[in-house]
């Protein structure tokens, strides 16, 4: 696998509209980053491990939406959905998204 040192690209129309884009990370001073390849290959094992590690992970997480959805009654899309509220710091938006949405369903019916 190698790695190119690329420069910037032309992201416009054809309008005189378009910016020149430099591609990699932005600095704090807002200048495009010095590019380290050599801290990429030091960590690329272990970035590579936490990836299979992640998908194995996922796909348990999967295999368990699906059962829980097969014995609840309920669609698998709507178990995720409530899993991935429960997980994350958003849930009482998403409860109160999925009440109105429930209000306007039932006055549409």
């Amino acid at each position: 696998m190698a790695f190119e040192d690329t420069k910037g690209e032309h992201s416009g129309n054809g309008n005189g509209s378009g910016k020149t884009k430099g591609k990699g990370r932005k600095g704090k001073d807002r200048q495009e980053a010095v590019i380290e390849v050599a801290e990429l290959k030091k960590r690329m094992a272990q970035l590579v491990k936490l990836k299979k590690a992640n998908d194995e992970t996922a796909e348990d997480l999967n295999d368990a939406i699906k059962k829980a959805a097969e014995e609840s009654g309920l669609l698998a899309s709507v178990v995720r959905k409530a899993v991935v509220a429960s997980a994350g710091e958003d849930f009482e938006a998403k409860h109160r998204e999925v009440e109105q949405l429930s209000l306007a369903f039932e006055a549409l019916a």
